[in-house]
C-alpha cells in the first residue's frame, strides 16, 4: 500500500504562508514585549514632566538595581529587585522620608557586600558595577545640586548613558536578563529624549 503525499505546489504553499504569517507576526511582537512595556511605562511616567530633574532618582535606581543584581548574582532576580526599589521609593515618599540618604546607604552596603563576597571583583561587567554606580550616582546627585537648566541636561545624559549601559548588558547577557536590559534600555532612551527635548 503506497502512501499518498499531500500535493505540493504554489497554491498549497501560498495557503500555508497565509496561515502562518499572522502567527509569525504575533510571535515577533510577543518577543518584543519588553519594548512595548517600556514605551507604555515611559508614556505614563513622562506625562507629568516638569524640568526633568525629577528623573534623577531613576538614574540612581537604575544603577542601584544592576549593582544589586550583580551582588545577588541571579539575573532573573532583577525584576524582584526593581519591585522592591520602586515600592521602597513610593513608601518613603508617602511617609515624607528623604530618599537620597537611604539610597546612598543602600549603594554603599551593596558595594561592601559585593566586594566582600567577591561578586564585584569578578572580571567583565561585574567588576564595572561599582564604577557605574559611582558615575551614575554622581550624575544623579549632581543634577539636583546645580541650576535647573544644567540639571536637566545632566539627567538626560545620565538616562542616555544608562541606555548604553543597558545595551552593553543585553549584548553580554550577564548580570541581568536580556528582557530586563531591553526594557530598561528602551525606557532610559525614551525618558532621556523626553527630558532633553520636552523639559
Amino acid at each position: 500500500m503506497t502512501k499518498t503525499t499531500p500535493a505540493r505546489g504554489p497554491a498549497r504553499d501560498t495557503a500555508v504562508h497565509r496561515q502562518t504569517r499572522p502567527a509569525r507576526i504575533a510571535a515577533a511582537l510577543m518577543r518584543r514585549w519588553p519594548t512595548w512595556f517600556a514605551i507604555a511605562f515611559a508614556a505614563v511616567v513622562s506625562s507629568d514632566l516638569d524640568d526633568g530633574r525629577e528623573f534623577a532618582f531613576i538614574v540612581f535606581i537604575s544603577a542601584l538595581g544592576y549593582l544589586a543584581a550583580a551582588v545577588i548574582d541571579r539575573p532573573r532576580a532583577i525584576w524582584g529587585v526593581l519591585v522592591v526599589l520602586m515600592v521602597a521609593v513610593v513608601f518613603m515618599k508617602v511617609l515624607d522620608i528623604d530618599l537620597w540618604p537611604v539610597l546612598i546607604i543602600a549603594a554603599l552596603v551593596l558595594v561592601a557586600a559585593g566586594l566582600i563576597r567577591g561578586q564585584l571583583r569578578r572580571p567583565g561587567t561585574f567588576a564595572l558595577q561599582t564604577s557605574a554606580m559611582l558615575v551614575f550616582g554622581v550624575i544623579a546627585l549632581g543634577a539636583l545640586s546645580v541650576a535647573s537648566d544644567l540639571g536637566h541636561y545632566l539627567v538626560a545624559a545620565g538616562l542616555l548613558g544608562h541606555a548604553a549601559w543597558d545595551a552593553a548588558h543585553w549584548r553580554a547577557d550577564r548580570v541581568v536578563t536580556r528582557p530586563f536590559a531591553e526594557w530598561c534600555g528602551v525606557l532610559d532612551l525614551l525618558l532621556g529624549l523626553a527630558v532633553l527635548f520636552l523639559a
